[in-house]
């Protein structure tokens, strides 16, 4: 199921639906507390970010940052630990506040198999402090200890110690800090400083 819907216009014709003294255009924000009709302030819809694919979030929604833009102006210039992520594959959390008005997440983050890529394209990566060019946790799923033979998955033991070693030899190499691995969930979390040459990819089986 989508987490994000597009925002969208609709013209109401029930006058009763309308809150008195407004007039249609509405932008509809769906979100857990059910459909609520906002008056379109010009330009909300445009200034969100860009995240179409149905299994991508961000925390704060999408819906709930249209929601605070239209009550706070200037609330998407300054989200305070946006979490961008994919489910079943992982999740950034950027430190301190974001700017995120306008910014094509999907195209600047990429979530595949055990794989996080963020600015693929150089043409398009800003300053270092930029952007999403900045300090963030990154948290990477299925990174799992298996035997390559028989498919089991290990959870203790010193072949798990031993993993462990190489995932953290794996984030000094890369200039990131280990932060920690839990090899029963498979979840591998570290820190970078920014994202200007980090493609993190690792191989599981052992």
């Amino acid at each position: 199921m989508p987490l994000t819907e597009p925002l969208h216009e609709t013209n109401r014709t029930d006058d009763d639906q309308l809150p008195k003294g407004t007039d249609s255009p509405y932008v509809k924000i769906y979100g857990p507390e059910a459909a609520t009709a906002y008056k379109h302030d010009a330009g909300i819809e445009a200034l969100m970010p860009k995240l179409c694919h149905a299994d991508y979030y961000t925390e704060p929604s999408i819906q709930e940052l249209a929601a605070k833009e239209i009550a706070e102006p200037g609330f998407c210039c300054r989200v305070r630990d946006l979490v961008v992520g994919r489910h079943g594959y992982g999740s950034i959390k950027f430190y301190g506040e974001t700017n995120v008005r306008q910014l094509d997440l999907e195209s600047i983050i990429q979530f595949n198999n055990r794989e996080v890529i963020v600015y693929s394209d150089d043409s398009k990566k800003p300053p270092v402090g930029q952007g999403l060019n900045k300090p963030a946790e990154v948290t990477i799923l299925n990174v799992k200890c298996m035997n390559k033979r028989t498919g089991q998955q290990y959870t203790e033991g010193p072949k798990v110690d031993k993993y462990k070693e190489m995932l953290t030899q794996k984030t000094q190499e890369q200039g990131a800090e280990f932060i920690s691995f839990d090899p029963i969930k498979g979840e591998w979390k570290f820190k970078v400083i920014h994202f200007s040459c980090y493609e993190f990819l690792v191989d599981t089986d052992m």
